[in-house]
């Protein structure tokens, strides 16, 4: 039940919803009781009569067991709590500011292919590129989330790599707090660093392994002056705290450390310059649902205290769909279907958006789940299709096009206005878009 109240739900949202990760962490082998639950000290249901004995198998029906004597109690109990908290601890949900903190327009980043034909070492030839990122335009507005989700490969490290600094921007503008944000980082103004950081999605390339964790997170807080001097070392400490590690931490080296606890290190790292924008790539993709919703509502804290903005990136659509205000969909360099993020995950959607949600997997009895797959592999970025980029693998052009989709092999699609925002970058009408049933059905049996 603790793992289940971690895991957002497809549908769920920060405004309504509350995540509930496991208190403290799993004790080593040799501090474990052998005359209690062995899960007692981090049980929220915890009794006197659970420390007496370590429990047997209770029978809930003829193939399901649970080692714990409320195991018949306990489904009821979790559920009728989660949903009292929701009703009198969710924040009001209000307006949006509309003033805009990042803007990039007709954004490009493309690789150069090398050859090794002997026409290219004479200059001759076409040159090819690679276009990971191509002709993209959002705008991300204060205190506002933007998620981007897609498959591998489809460019969203890569997008956001260039908002930061760390790619050649090739073409577009980017725009931040009012200055150019469009060069690389080493050009950059400190203020606009300090304003901007990233969580990466591979923390082993980030931490430096000759370094504690504490002097590496204390070091953008001293180049940023954001706490006196003599308060660096309990600011680290507190930031610690924050992602689940305690203050023994700040001593070890980033060999002494999983997985997971590098990626901590990370984002604790990122939050130390108190920035305007954070950018997330994938930073929970490798942690355990427990420490992975501790993260969530940690970044959640600091957004809402601070007012941050950020983009978050995660494979997860669920998560994704808790986590942020407004989502953009990318498909091999573009963004197909953008809006916020309640108006993304019901009809109309674009195609390959209803590919993703139909993949999410959903663990509730009780909902119902259109079971749709994508044919093929994403085509390289190299080449792309002519006209609509996902025309390859779209498996609804044929049936809802009169033409049979052949207009979506030969011309790019327009964008399509839904409401309030909710753009859809395909050349089938809206009016058939809403027809599709919703990927997600409640109430089944």
């Amino acid at each position: 039940m603790g793992l289940l109240a971690c895991v957002p739900r497809l549908g769920d949202n920060k405004l309504e919803s509350l995540l509930h990760p496991i208190r403290g962490r799993v004790p080593p082998p040799v501090e474990r009781s052998k005359t209690e639950c062995i899960f007692a000290p981090r049980c929220d249901y915890v009794t006197e009569d659970c420390r007496k004995a370590r429990p047997g198998f209770t029978q809930i029906t003829p193939a399901h067991q649970a080692r714990c004597i409320y195991a018949l109690e306990i489904e009821d109990r979790a559920r009728t709590r989660k949903r009292r908290e929701v009703a009198e601890e969710a924040p009001e949900q209000t307006k949006a500011p509309r003033e805009d903190l990042l803007s990039f327009e007709n954004l490009k980043i493309y690789y150069p292919q090398e050859s090794s034909s002997v026409v290219s070492l004479f200059g001759l030839g076409e040159k090819k590129f690679v276009k990971a990122v191509d002709d993209v335009s959002v705008r991300i507005a204060k205190g506002r989330t933007l998620g981007v989700v897609g498959e591998s490969g489809c460019g969203k490290s890569t997008l956001v790599k260039g908002l930061i600094g760390l790619e050649a921007v090739t073409g577009g503008a980017v725009e931040f707090m009012g200055f150019d944000a469009s060069q690389p980082v080493s050009g950059r103004d400190t203020k606009l660093i300090q304003e901007m950081q990233m969580v990466f999605q591979n923390p082993d390339s980030t931490l430096n392994p000759s370094y504690s964790v504490g002097f590496q997170i204390a070091r953008p807080i001293k180049r940023f002056k954001t706490v006196p001097k003599n308060q660096v070392k309990s600011e680290v400490i507190r930031l610690l705290k924050a992602v689940r590690l305690p203050a023994t931490y700040y001593e070890r080296l980033p060999r002494q450390l999983s997985g997971g606890e590098k990626q901590r290190i990370g984002i604790a790292r990122a939050l130390a310059s108190r920035p305007d924008l954070i950018i997330c790539d994938e930073p929970v993709s490798a942690l355990d649902v427990s420490v992975q919703a501790a993260v969530i509502n940690l970044l959640l804290e600091i957004q809402q205290v601070f007012g941050s903005s950020m983009i978050f990136i995660a494979h997860d659509l669920s998560v994704v769909r808790f986590f942020s205000d407004d989502i953009a969909v990318m498909y091999l360099g573009q963004i197909v279907e953008i809006g916020p993020a309640d108006a993304i995950y019901t009809p109309p959607y674009h195609p390959y958006t209803e590919a993703l949600l139909s993949a999410v997997p959903i663990p509730d009895p009780d909902v119902a789940q259109k079971d749709l797959r994508l044919s093929g592999n994403v085509p390289s970025a190299l080449n792309p299709p002519d006209g609509c980029r996902f025309h390859t693998r779209c498996p609804r052009r044929q049936d809802m096009l009169p033409d049979g989709g052949k207009i979506c092999e030969t011309e790019t699609p327009p964008w399509r206005d839904s409401q309030k925002g909710h753009r859809i970058f395909c050349h089938i009408p809206i009016e058939e878009l809403v027809k599709i049933d919703p990927v997600i059905h409640k109430g089944a049996t």
